[in-house]
């Protein structure tokens, strides 16, 4: 006699690097949990997750090999929950030019510095420093410190 076999609840979250399943099994142990990858035909493989105690549940993702890195597949029973992690394949035909993040927010933070010292200067040699440009070198003053102080917090 065949069992009837119900789909359990899933959710596929998609992140930047990979990709995650998770499937509601409560009520099932680990040991009543089989999780099997294979090949079904060129370029697809399918995960496909079992469960078997009293009840009977049953799911199949089919996952295509170009996207995904299949060997690096990890599974994780917690809690009534099966958590899959499928990592996403790099992309070799990207090239990604980033600066470094200190050395971005230093180039940002001399360059502010400078801006503000070549006016000041510029105001200055000009003989233009009335209350007005005082309360604004007073205030660029207090924006650039409180600017420092948050980028040496994030450091």
């Amino acid at each position: 006699m065949e069992q009837d076999y119900l789909e359990p609840y899933c959710q596929w979250k998609r992140e930047k690097g990979y990709d995650a399943i998770e499937i509601e099994l409560h009520g099932f142990n680990i040991d009543d949990v089989k999780v099997v990858l294979k090949q079904i035909e060129e370029g697809k493989s399918m995960i496909s997750i079992m469960a078997e105690n009293p009840r009977c549940l049953h799911k199949r993702f089919e996952i295509p090999n170009d996207i995904y890195n299949l060997e690096q597949i990890r599974a994780l029973f917690w809690n009534g929950k099966l958590n899959i992690e499928i990592p996403k394949k790099v992309e070799s035909n990207k090239l990604e030019i980033s600066m470094p993040k200190l050395e971005f927010k230093r180039i940002l933070k001399e360059d502010m510095k400078n801006k503000f010292i070549s006016a000041v200067e510029c105001l200055y040699a000009n003989g233009k420093i009335p209350a007005f440009g005082f309360m604004l070198i007073a205030s660029g003053l207090f924006a650039y410190k409180i600017i420092y102080n948050v980028m040496a917090f994030e450091k």
